[in-house]
């Protein structure tokens, strides 16, 4: 479904009128975007409102030329606020869809995480960074360490979304086969485990 741009410029000017039609227009698609990731009805409402509330705080990052893209930008948004959620409530879980869950730990360790380990995927990241030309290691830093968004990797970098979302998928391919990485998300997976019991 396509929205007039007249409504979705009132809603990314914050309208509550025309907030309330995208909301509309678009439960059933970020609804079906939620089940990939919770079973419970009860949660996937909690979700639903966090990733509205989410959706009213970033309208204004939508670019208006493209406002035949709401429908795939309000997607990728509940499908970023769906992940960050999950790690949230339990950051040792792993993460569905496109393996995210690879890089995932890079964030903010949780309060009480063994210093050795942390150091020790800390320069499991450091090496595998350094082995990136500098354009990918920029790319890294920005997306998967420091967690920015394609709308803000993109122009930082001087490149498009559709290529930030090329490089991502490389580069977990390539950390998937990066022992070393690997291992240390491991040990910090298995840490974050105890630790939750």
């Amino acid at each position: 479904m396509t929205l007039p741009r007249a409504t979705v410029e009132r809603f990314r000017a914050g309208e509550a009128q025309a907030f309330a039609e995208v909301v509309r227009a678009y439960t059933e698609l970020l609804r079906r975007v939620v089940a990939r990731y919770w079973a419970s009805a009860f949660e996937r409402e909690e979700a639903m409102q966090e990733i509205w509330t989410h959706v009213y705080q970033q309208r204004a990052s939508f670019d208006v030329e493209r406002s035949e893209e709401l429908g795939g930008w309000l997607a990728t948004l509940a499908r970023r606020r769906a992940l960050d959620l999950l790690r949230r409530s339990d950051p040792s879980a792993p993460l569905r869809e496109d393996g995210e869950a690879v890089l995932g730990e890079l964030e903010a360790p949780a309060d009480g995480a063994d210093p050795v380990e942390l150091r020790e995927l800390g320069e499991a990241v450091e090496a595998f960074a350094a082995k990136l030309v500098p354009v990918w290691r920029r790319f890294f830093e920005l997306y998967f360490v420091k967690g920015l968004e394609y709308v803000d990797v993109a122009p930082a970098m001087g490149i498009s979304r559709l290529r930030c979302k090329y490089m991502k998928k490389v580069l977990l391919v390539r950390a998937r086969r990066n022992e070393a990485l690997m291992a240390a998300l491991g040990r910090a997976q298995e840490r974050g485990d105890g630790h939750a019991r």
